[in-house]
């Protein structure tokens, strides 16, 4: 698949369109499985009054806002639920609204629209300062707001650094695919020749040493699934047609730049205790009163991140 250098969501657009989990944490044994945070949020949504309308800010693939409607239900009550999100999003199968292409900068919607605002690790990926100018704009006085946002020192910024390291690894500045390519380049040309069995070679030479570099780390996930795949190519390339193998090499090429893509910009959004302090600031200038600023964790007591809790100035 191939994007517009404008576009530049499409690797959150391709996510999003899988259907992925919002948030993925690392359990023992390197294995990963979805952050439930869905008490906290039936929690604060539970506390809000019949026919409130909700926004949800960065809502993917709008996990939050259906605790909104869940929360609604369980309490006998109605609320009008919308999620925007910067990247394009599938149509919700929920009953709520969302809205793709909308930037938290720039809020499609008339000043004090809503009676409440959620964020699960979105906010913190925008322009702070102008995100929460038009996220006050949009809220009625006295709407309460949660946020939980990525924590620098979180186990999801951890894992992030760690398998983007591994990656980098196996990947060889970008030898190993190339490799890759030669090889299959070299058959659909001339199955035969002595230059196949060299690009062969060289391409299995490469994923050994992209072994070696790899280890047994049990958190490189994505790293260890590519180098897989690449061992497979080159075990059995003669199994292989070379318009399909090269089809599938270029298919993990964009794979991986989109993942890739993610984590840098997760690592980037995290805050660190100055930057949640500076966050803060922002948000009292524009009129959100700071009502909670704590550290969340998980059932195994692993830092996920920050949990914020504001509410519109009356």
């Amino acid at each position: 698949m191939t994007h517009s250098a404008a576009d530049a969501s499409w690797h959150w657009s391709d996510y999003w369109r899988d259907a992925r989990p919002e948030v993925l944490t690392m359990g023992p044994g390197g294995v990963g499985r979805p952050f439930e945070a869905r008490t906290l949020w039936l929690s604060f949504f539970g506390q809000l009054a019949p026919g409130s309308h909700v926004l949800d800010l960065a809502t993917g693939g709008g996990q939050v806002a259906g605790y909104a409607c869940e929360a609604a239900r369980l309490g006998e009550r109605t609320f009008v639920v919308v999620g925007v999100d910067y990247a394009d999003l599938p149509p919700s199968n929920g009953p709520f609204r969302l809205v793709g292409g909308v930037r938290l900068e720039q809020l499609p919607f008339e000043a004090e629209t809503f009676d409440a605002a959620s964020s699960q690790f979105g906010i913190e990926y925008a322009d702070r300062r102008a995100a929460l100018s038009e996220l006050a704009r949009v809220l009625k006085p006295g709407a309460p707001v949660l946020l939980l946002m990525h924590h620098e020192g979180s186990v999801i910024t951890r894992q992030a650094r760690t398998q983007l390291a591994a990656l980098e690894r196996v990947e060889g500045g970008g030898a190993l695919i190339r490799l890759a390519r030669q090889a299959f380049q070299a058959h659909r040309t001339n199955p035969a020749s002595d230059k196949v069995r060299a690009a062969e070679t060289a391409f299995r030479k490469a994923v050994g040493r992209a072994t070696s570099r790899l280890g047994d780390d049990p958190g490189a996930m994505t790293a260890r699934q590519y180098l897989g795949f690449m061992t497979d190519l080159s075990g059995r390339a003669a199994a292989y047609r070379p318009e399909s193998a090269l089809q599938s090499l270029a298919q993990a090429e964009t794979a991986n730049t989109a993942w890739r893509r993610r984590q840098q910009s997760q690592i980037r959004s995290a805050l660190d205790e100055a930057a949640m302090s500076a966050f803060l600031g922002h948000a009292r200038d524009c009129g959100l009163a700071v009502e909670e600023k704590t550290e969340a964790h998980d059932d195994r007591g692993a830092l996920i991140g920050w949990r914020v809790k504001l509410k519109k100035a009356l």
